[in-house]
């Protein structure tokens, strides 16, 4: 196979990885949620909210201080919602995916790129 030929196939190449990494990341998006817990507080101040963390086991991994994206997306009751968050809010259970970037700050802190609250 020419030179020629085999650089006309890397357009399709690359397009073929691209395509296969976005689905994998899509698809770590709609899986579990990366905090799950009971909100326990509310900071107007930053429009935070404070997340009693639990693992799958029922183990608490400590509170975890959430904000959210400008793009997230927030449910409330099974409905997409535009509010931000307030302190109407405290005392529900929420599930969060974020972006994966975690601040070492005491509480930790992140930002939800899409919560929903029970």
């Amino acid at each position: 196979m020419s030179i020629v030929r085999k650089l006309s196939l890397m357009p399709l190449i690359l397009l073929l990885l691209t395509l296969g990494c976005s689905e994998e990341s899509a698809e770590k998006e709609e899986g579990k949620a990366s905090v799950s817990g009971v909100i326990t507080d509310f900071y107007e101040e930053k429009g935070q909210v404070l997340i009693d963390n639990e693992e799958d086991n029922g183990n608490k991994s400590g509170p975890i201080l959430i904000s959210l994206h400008t793009n997230a997306e927030l449910i409330i009751e099974g409905e997409i919602v535009a509010a931000p968050l307030d302190d109407t809010l405290v005392g529900r259970s929420a599930d969060v995916w974020t972006g994966g970037v975690i601040a070492k700050s005491y509480p930790p802190q992140t930002k939800a790129l899409k919560m929903v609250i029970h």
